[in-house]
């Protein structure tokens, strides 16, 4: 008797997927309608599983069961990977191009120097991490306290900055660590093979995770590897009193599933023994060492964090498993090491958290406290729990995102019940898709499953961690941010809780918010309207400016009726993961250049005040005027240096400029050509001369604002793009 592959039961069906690639998958679903329906070739298990494998993306609990997802990310992975960075550049630490640290000599005149270093330090607009075009596929990207590590699709961990910036015990001037301004692939000892240089189980990086000053990286054979100076082979990672198997098998007794680098601790998820705490390692000072390992002889077991549970119907629990622990707290699933505590959460929807106790007499972690996260039975199932440093957020399955701080864990911990407010519910991550949220010491993002992010928080020092734009300009008032003190430190208004406030990559977004900070067609018609949004101590107003700044910049692609020619709904610009620690960000986008070429010429029109042939003779002088020789720049350098010694205008010292590729894309460009001193011509009317923004004649809006007041001017009012949303000033206090 023969059977008909349709004939078996679908469990049978899913379990034959995962033997198949992705052509031969896409060829069976492909046979018959049966198989073609979205269950199968949207299967999510497949395509998350192959995406992880193929690529060494990281596991997003939020989203596994979003199949389509996974695939379309298949797609786009080979080709489209690329790596955004925003905020404090300190140590060069967001692998932009800068003159070396303590280095003045590019800096301009005098007067011009202290803020045109700092402008260079502080990048409030994401900017693409350069020297990474040669690294193959990034599949995913770390932010450290003053570095950035990135994951390729081979296993090699790249890093830029420095990974201890707080270490001064170096032998040898200059007594720290030295910044790699370009990534740089992190060292094994001799005797080890990179993992680019041939398929090497124990080097290749399955998963990492970076802390303040160390990274963490569990290969693919189950070692553990551990770096704390980019210029230091990592040491291997052995515990005195654990067990830990090496032999690439993905579970049994000793198998680690999972590292977490924290603020000041190591951590490891080990089957048969529970989350394990230790002291980040690092090497000694003799630079002829050639010691590969290292032996953990004082570390700590967090209680009751060792269960398993056994898969499928009829398998038993292993001799080593507490099975007590089975229903009072389960099997630990995700789990995060802050400064002084630790979270973590199980697969029966629980959520714990301990304190570390951590000295020179005793190293130890208290006993586990289980958290409330709602008073709805139906609502309170935990999936995930991330965070760093001070702050964490837990992921509902109702698609509630919930935050709190390591204060109020204090607190839980010391009175044995959580203190009125515990958590937050901010509006804008609440059933909107959030998948992650990323950390910084005073800032955090929220990735979003449409592959958009959004910012809160607030910014030190208009450090651009927000990655809003301004860098204390108005620009970044237009994007809700309150600068306040000598410093400049910027606050996010409490409308921007309602909807978020979104991190652009598109560059005609910043030469249209430029036009409109700048008073539009009209500055003079606008001004009363700009002083009342821009420079009054009320928040209201600047609050639902910034709203409607938000709104207009919302769906770009659609608002110019511009289509991407694959049928991926991707968009231009799709965020797939986002990172943050201290006053800096990442994220890893994907990026589809032909689709956001299309979008900024949708964006242009030639101007029609300019005949053709004068619209080309421009066009051909912007072209010689971009290959200038080096004479031309000599000259021109020559006349700004005599302009500013005379006194005369330009000397604002803007920020270096940016220029946009031709993939659409913002690069900043050559150090010796930022040098000069220039002041926008056009504040985001033109992309280039003989052409205008389809914005050119718009004016800086005027609105009735939610309270019947309405802003001055003799323009029509304007209109929501969306409905204008519910705006509660006290959801974030």
């Amino acid at each position: 008797m023969t059977m008909n592959l349709l004939d078996l039961p679908v469990d049978i069906l899913l379990l034959i997927f995962p033997y198949l690639d992705a052509t031969s998958f896409l060829h069976l679903t492909s046979t018959c309608t049966a198989l073609h329906n979205a269950d199968f070739v949207n299967d999510s298990a497949y395509w998350s599983a192959l995406v992880r494998k193929t690529f060494r993306v990281p596991n997003q609990p939020t989203a596994q069961h979003d199949g389509k997802r996974w695939q379309k990310l298949y797609k786009q992975l080979l080709t489209q990977s690329r790596i955004y960075t925003w905020g404090d550049n300190d140590k060069g630490c967001l692998g932009h191009s800068y003159d070396a640290p303590g280095s003045l000599a590019n800096l301009g005149p005098p007067r011009a120097r202290r803020v045109n270093a700092l402008r260079r330090r502080h990048i409030s607009w994401p900017a693409e991490m350069q020297g990474t075009a040669d690294l193959g596929v990034i599949s995913d990207v770390q932010c450290g306290g003053w570095s950035t590590t990135l994951l390729t699709a081979k296993g090699r961990l790249h890093t830029v900055g420095v990974l201890d910036g707080m270490q001064f015990n170096q032998r040898r001037p200059p007594f720290m660590q030295t910044p790699a301004m370009r990534p740089t692939a992190l060292q094994y000892p001799p005797g080890f093979a990179a993992p680019e240089e041939r398929d090497e189980p124990s080097t290749a990086i399955q998963q990492f995770s970076s802390g303040r000053a160390h990274v963490l990286g569990l290969s693919d054979s189950g070692r553990i590897w551990s770096w704390q100076n980019i210029e230091h082979a990592g040491l291997h990672v052995k515990f005195l009193n654990h067990e830990t198997k090496e032999d690439g098998s993905a579970a049994g007794k000793g198998a680690v599933h999972k590292v977490v680098a924290g603020w000041n601790k190591s951590a490891a998820l080990i089957e048969g023994t529970g989350i394990v705490l230790w002291d980040p390692i690092q090497r000694g000072h003799d630079d002829t060492a050639v010691e590969d390992a290292v032996l953990i002889l004082e570390s700590a077991l967090v209680p009751s964090s060792g269960y398993r549970r056994p898969k499928g119907k009829n398998a038993k629990h292993a001799d080593y498993v507490d099975t007590s622990l089975a229903d009072t707290v389960g099997q630990v699933e995700s789990f995060v090491v802050l400064e002084h505590v630790l979270l973590f959460t199980t697969d029966i929807g629980k959520v714990f958290v301990a304190q570390i106790f951590w000295s020179d007499t005793e190293q130890r972690v208290g006993d586990p406290i289980e958290i409330s996260v709602s008073n709805e039975e139906s609502a309170s199932f935990a999936t995930d729990v991330q965070g760093s440093f001070r702050s964490f957020a837990v992921f509902l399955r109702d698609g509630a995102v919930l935050t709190s701080n390591q204060d109020k864990l204090m607190d839980l911990l010391r009175d044995g019940h959580a203190p009125d407010n515990f958590f937050k519910r901010i509006p804008a991550l609440q059933d909107k898709g959030v998948i992650s949220v990323a950390f910084g010491d005073y800032h955090f993002h929220a990735l979003h499953s449409a592959g958009f992010i959004t910012s809160y928080g607030n910014e030190p020092q208009a450090c651009g961690a927000l990655g809003l734009g301004g860098h204390g300009d108005p620009e970044g008032r237009l994007r809700g941010i309150r600068y306040q003190g000598m410093g400049g430190d910027g606050k996010l208004v409490p409308h921007a809780y309602a909807e978020g406030r979104r991190v652009w990559f598109e560059a005609e977004k910043r030469d249209w918010i430029s036009f409109i900070t700048a008073g539009g067609v009209n500055a003079e018609e606008a001004a009363p309207r700009m002083r009342m949004a821009l420079g009054h101590p009320d928040v209201r107003c600047q609050g639902e400016i910034s709203e409607w700044i938000e709104q207009q910049g919302r769906d770009w692609e659609s608002k110019y009726g511009v289509k991407s020619e694959e049928d991926d709904d991707l968009g231009a610009y799709f965020a797939l993961s986002v990172t943050a620690a201290g006053w800096h960000s990442g994220a890893l986008v994907l990026v589809n250049e032909n689709f956001a070429a299309k979008v900024q010429a949708a964006c242009e029109v030639r101007d029609p005040s300019l005949p053709p042939e004068d619209i080309e003779e421009a066009v051909s002088e912007t072209l010689a005027e971009d290959a200038g020789s080096l004479v031309s720049y000599a000259v021109s350098t020559f006349l700004d240096y005599g302009r500013w010694f005379l006194g005369i205008s330009p000397y604002n010292v803007s920020a270096a400029p940016i220029q946009t590729g031709r993939n659409g894309t913002a690069e900043r460009v050559d150090n010796r050509r930022t040098e000069q001193i220039h002041v926008p011509r056009n504040f985001g009317e033109a992309p280039r001369d003989g052409y205008k923004y389809v914005w050119a004649n718009d004016h800086f809006p005027r609105l009735r604002l939610s309270e019947g007041i309405e802003m001055p001017g003799d323009v029509p009012f304007d209109e929501w793009r969306y409905p204008r949303p519910e705006f509660d000033l006290h959801a974030v206090e």
